[in-house]
């Protein structure tokens, strides 16, 4: 049950925005250690039960089944709570790709996300962010020709 609890609170939805015809498709695999051959090889399989400590890779696909390009289409992930994203793990051919430490609010690109803090005398500080304060993820494409697809992926590692 609990490993059941942990996997539905580790399924963030993806949705895309700029363009009603772009469909999505999400796909959630951990990483595994097998022996093949006499030799240890790392292999991603479907994420049926996750436990702590596990790395997660999250795909998604899309498709524009419009009659037209999509243009400047934006597809959003946020990390997924109990998570941590996995530095440079990000991925998506001929996407810009940026980050959020604030629930999506600001996105930029990962050497640049900053996050807000409280300072003693109440006032508010902007710090740079690290991988591990990472809350939103952004892939922007600027254009999805009519039946084109692709695919963007990002990694997790699991509290």
């Amino acid at each position: 049950m609990l490993i059941e609890l942990l996997l539905s609170a580790l399924i963030a939805p993806a949705f895309a925005v700029a363009d009603p015809n772009i469909q999505l498709d999400m796909q959630v695999a951990k990483e595994v250690t097998i022996e093949e051959s006499g030799q240890q090889v790392t292999r991603w399989v479907d994420a049926q039960e996750v436990l702590p400590g596990e790395k997660l890779k999250y795909t998604v696909r899309y498709v524009n089944l419009g009659d037209e390009p999509a243009t400047q289409v934006r597809i959003e992930n946020p990390i997924p709570e109990l998570s941590v994203y996995v530095t440079d793990s990000a991925a998506g051919e001929g996407t810009t790709i940026v980050f959020s430490a604030d629930g999506g609010a600001q996105y930029s690109s990962p050497e640049q996300v900053t996050y807000e803090v409280a300072v003693f005398g109440g006032g508010k500080d902007r710090r740079l962010a690290t991988a591990e304060r990472f809350t939103n993820i952004r892939w922007l494409i600027e254009q999805v020709p009519p039946g084109s697809t692709g695919e963007v992926s990002f990694q997790v590692l699991v509290q």
